[in-house]
């Protein structure tokens, strides 16, 4: 084996909490992270989506993942924010408890 061990790469994670359960998302699908702000309710959309936020001109829908996930809800803190990510094209803000860390995490391909 080779001296790095069969390490081939690195992600990077960013390490967010939510029901006290660490959660990572991986870095190149954050678009970014911002504090609370007030969110916008939709008409008929579904539970799980808060509502929707103006970010700099774009409309991005607003996911509360404990709402999501069945999880107990939670009085908001100055912990909270918006995790803005990129999914297959578009953009989604989630709502988690609080951003921890970016962590990079070694990979290997056997």
């Amino acid at each position: 084996m080779s001296e790095n061990n069969g390490v081939t790469g690195e992600r990077q994670l960013v390490v967010f909490d939510l029901n006290e359960e660490a959660y990572g998302v991986d870095i190149s699908q954050v678009r970014e992270i911002i504090r609370m702000q007030e969110i916008t309710r939709v008409p008929r959309a579904p539970e799980f989506i808060e509502g929707v936020i103006n970010l700099r001109g774009k409309v991005i829908p607003v996911v509360d993942l404990r709402t999501r996930f069945s999880m107990p809800g939670t009085e908001r803190t100055d912990e909270h924010r918006i995790v803005v990510v990129d999914v297959d094209g578009q953009d989604i803000g989630m709502v988690v408890d609080a951003v921890t860390e970016v962590s990079r995490i070694p990979y290997r391909l056997d």
